[in-house]
């Protein structure tokens, strides 16, 4: 009965403290009870505690007294539907407004419910989602959080911090299928994958991961069983080049130890150092049984701190306990109190600056949010402008044994804006070697097992009749289940292949289509002066043509001993209208074309595929992180771009990916290519990538050009100075023509052969001492007599014949034909059978002797030569 009394009595003051607020703020929580039975304790008396403005706690927070800070925190269960349907059917049920939101305690929970507060306006603080993904504010425009990111400003820099602070540059990577444990996996590989060396010493650091793995979850949310065997199975033990002891387990705690009770009763690597991330260090497992003396587990984990404030709030807490009949708590039982209480505390506060009427402006409370400082009980409180936590500290935690029990005890703290480590104390402890203050090798040694003569007689025996047995009772099992399988495999092959045929049907009128649609456009626009009427797309260039002329000496501008052995114009109208295009594009967005000659060279890659693409020529896809992230790259010295040249083989005829012989003649072994190409600059930003080591950083991730501040819009091009050659860096493709492919050849003595002209007057001279009109007749043996070919068919095969190719492809309104000059036979390469004829040359001579000018010519020369020579004997 008094217990009932005193019930009522607290009810009515309940009421009569309502009644006497003027205004009411509500805060909801979306909070984690599963594993912490404490959280609602916690947030209630948080709440109780704000609105007590006698007790000293705060009382900077409405401090007039006239309003309620009143809350409600539900279950989400660090589930991404439970946490909806919680917020809808539970924060939200009667149209409650909410004025602010705590949670949730997992990343994938947290991003959906951040897209929640962003449509309905309301500003949100998690304690404890740490995913970087949750710092792009235009996504996530109203998320805060009370730890940092999980990347190089957060726990992911101070994980790689602490394992480099052991010496160890080797680990293997397990992480669970959940959205944090994935986005943690990928920016730790992101900035452990990297080489440095040190300037002073010398010595070099590259991060190793051989071995990186997801296990899965089953539909209840628990570790797949089979899953974890499969990814603790396939660990390379057994090769000590590859293999590594230190394993990084990047899982919630419930997985976490799931999978190290399943290791363990699976006998996994006994010595193993298993390191947590703060999904499970500094949390103690339900059941110990199972784990080693030393298990020898490393965590990292927020700083958990134990200032003033966190004494105050905990005595405060142990008073409550004591008054309601409660065993008081030691200390807190987790961090994650104190970024709890930190959370709520920071919605009330920036709801206590802002205007009364701003309350509901989520925009207006976040803006405020983010200039808080204040001492709260996880410790120093603030905000970067991206809403993370700023300033933070980590602290390292080891499983050891006290007491005849198993306690994480904290051993270290990690800076991660210092890059620093300081350890507590040494005497960490590791399986099985103990506590020890030294480190051990993070390498896992596998000796040698020696192997008797015997086992080298009997095993293979064994083996081979296990084999044999197996081979049998599979074989068998194998024709049961195939001649089961088979009536249903072919209707389902017959259903696929009649969809196929259809699609295949639609595929071939869209190309017909876009063929059609690409020669209209081709006809519509300028062709460069320089093609021909040719319809081929690789048109050699000879030395008499002053285009010859005008690449080599582009080319031997910083590249003196350089000669060219074959020049090609390529005359692709596919690449040529695409390109137009975004010429067209520029001009139409009032952007300076900036047209520049660049070179680029394709490494391995055949420059075939580029100029034979009917779309893009050159291509992201085939493009490789550089200097300045993942773009196509094109340089202004011919002598930069040498060193990622194509090596042509040296047979001819060399096939593309399409099978189509190419009329490329095979090359010399020193011999390489490149290509001359028109780039489309536009608008271009320079980036100088050695200002600082955090600017390299930026540039080797960059995928798109920065926006330019004076517009708001991106640059077109992103250019930098690097190997004495300025280079500029594209993100797209159809930015760039391959105007011409060179062959060269580096030599200090030119190779007549190759290169039958010194230089262009040399070329000049030739030519007019061999200007004899001869016209030769070339034909081919028809199906009664001697045809003769087309009259640009005849320029074709003559110009080749006279520069000593072994083969021609000729195209006509009909067939392409091969001409083989050196067996005088044509080939159909589009008839069915390949059918052959022969060809002959007839010459016909109409000489219009230009032999006077010559014998003048001669004579002049060798008269200027006979006067030099009398000069020199006189000097």
């Amino acid at each position: 009965l008094v217990s009932l009394l005193s019930h009522l009595f607290l009810i009515q003051d309940y009421f009569i403290a309502c009644n006497a607020y003027d205004d009411k703020v509500f805060i909801g929580g979306l909070l984690d009870s599963n594993n912490f039975d404490w959280v609602e304790e916690i947030f209630d008396f948080v709440l109780d505690l704000i609105n007590d403005k006698g007790n000293g706690w705060h009382d900077d927070i409405f401090p007039d007294g006239n309003t309620l800070v009143e809350g409600k925190v539900v279950n989400s269960e660090c589930d991404e539907s439970v946490a909806l349907d919680k917020y809808w059917n539970s924060l939200r049920s009667n149209n409650t407004i909410i004025h602010g939101l705590v949670g949730c305690r997992c990343s994938g929970a947290s991003s959906m419910i951040a897209r929640i507060s962003k449509l309905e306006n309301i500003p949100q603080v998690s304690p404890s989602a740490s995913s970087a993904k949750l710092s792009d504010k235009k996504v996530f425009p109203y998320f805060s959080r009370l730890v940092p990111p999980d990347n190089y400003l957060g726990q992911v820099g101070a994980m790689v911090t602490l394992l480099r602070s052991f010496g160890w540059n080797r680990v293997t990577v397990l992480n669970t299928d959940t959205k944090y444990s994935k986005d943690f996996a990928n920016e730790f590989q992101r900035l452990w994958l990297i080489r440095e060396e040190n300037k002073e010493s010398g010595e070099v650091w590259e991060g190793q991961i051989y071995y990186s793995k997801t296990i899965s979850l089953d539909e209840n949310n628990l570790v797949d069983t089979k899953s974890c065997h499969q990814v603790l199975e396939g660990v390379p033990a057994e090769d000590p080049r590859i293999n590594s002891r230190i394993v990084l387990l990047l899982a919630h705690e419930h997985h976490a130890y799931e999978i190290l009770k399943e290791a363990n009763a699976m006998n996994f690597q006994p010595d193993t150092i298993w390191v947590a991330s703060d999904g499970w260090a500094n949390r103690d497992p339900s059941d110990t049984a199972w784990i080693p003396p030393y298990p020898g587990y490393l965590g990292i984990a927020p700083f958990f701190n134990k200032n003033e404030q966190y004494d105050d709030f905990l005595s405060r807490l142990q008073t409550r306990q004591i008054a309601n009949g409660r065993e008081e708590w030691e200390s807190l039982p987790d961090h994650r109190v104190g970024t709890i209480v930190d959370s709520i505390l920071s919605l009330a506060k920036a709801l206590s600056a802002v205007n009364y009427t701003d309350r509901t402006e989520g925009d207006i409370v976040s803006s405020k949010l983010r200039t808080l400082e204040f001492s709260g009980v996880s410790g120093e409180v603030s905000f970067t402008e991206e809403g993370d936590r700023g300033d933070p500290l980590f602290s390292v935690y080891n499983l050891q044994e006290e007491g005849g029990e198993l306690k994480w005890k904290n051993i270290a703290t990690v800076d991660v804006n210092n890059n620093s480590i300081s350890y507590s104390e040494f005497g960490i402890c590791f399986p099985d070697v103990g506590c020890v203050n030294e480190f051990p090798s993070d390498k896992y040694p596998v000796p040698p097992i020696p192997i008797q003569v015997w086992v080298l007689v009997v095993l293979p025996i064994i083996i081979i009749l296990w084999f044999i047995f197996a081979y049998r009772y599979f074989r068998t099992k194998q024709k049961k289940k195939a001649l089961k399988q088979s009536i249903t495999s072919i209707q389902q092959k017959m259903k696929i292949d009649v969809q196929l045929d259809d699609l295949n049907a639609e595929i071939d009128a869209a190309k017909v289509k876009k063929e059609m649609l690409i020669k209209e456009r081709f006809q519509l626009q300028k062709k460069p002066e320089t093609w021909t009427a040719s319809d081929e797309i690789l048109i050699e260039v000879m030395p008499k043509d002053s285009q010859y002329w005008d690449v080599f000496e582009k080319l031997r501008q910083d590249m003196p001993n350089v000669y060219i052995s074959k020049l090609w114009r390529v005359q692709n109208s596919s690449l040529w209208t695409y390109y137009s295009f975004h010429k067209d594009r520029f001009s139409s967005m009032k952007v300076k074309e900036n047209e520049r000659s660049v070179w680029h060279g394709t490494s391995d890659l055949d420059p075939a595929i580029i100029y034979n693409d009917k779309q893009d020529g050159f291509m992201m896809q085939f493009s490789q992180a550089g200097l300045w992230g993942r773009g196509i790259y094109f340089a202004d010295k011919a002598s930069y771009s040498h060193s990622y040249t194509y090596k042509p083989p040296t047979s001819g005829g060399s096939r593309t990916n399409l099978g189509k012989i190419e009329e490329r003649p095979g090359a010399q072994k020193d011999e390489r290519e490149m290509f001359l190409t028109k780039l489309l600059i536009g608008s271009e930003v320079s980036i100088n990538r050695d200002e600082s080591v955090q600017k390299s950083f930026e540039c080797r991730n960059l995928t798109a050009p920065p926006a330019n501040p004076a517009t708001n819009l991106k640059y077109n091009t992103v250019t930098g100075m690097t190997g004495g050659s300025k280079v500029w860096v594209v993100y797209e493709n159809g930015r760039a023509y391959p105007d011409y492919l060179v062959r060269y050849y580096r030599s200090h003595k030119r190779d007549i052969k190759r290169t039958p002209f010194e230089s262009r007057n040399e070329s000049h001279v030739s030519a007019l001492a061999n200007s004899v009109d001869i016209t030769y007749h070339w034909e081919y043996q028809g199906d009664s007599n001697w045809q003769r070919f087309a009259v640009d068919a005849e320029d074709k095969l003559e110009h080749a014949y006279q520069d000593g190719r072994d083969q021609i492809i000729i195209q006509t309104d009909q067939c392409k034909y091969e001409v083989d000059f050196k067996a005088m036979i044509q080939t159909n390469l589009e008839h069915q059978s390949r059918r052959q004829r022969d060809v002959r040359r007839i010459e016909k001579n109409k000489v219009q002797s230009k032999l006077s000018k010559i014998s003048s010519f001669v004579k002049y020369r060798e008269r200027r030569e006979s006067l030099n020579s009398s000069v020199k004997s006189d000097g």
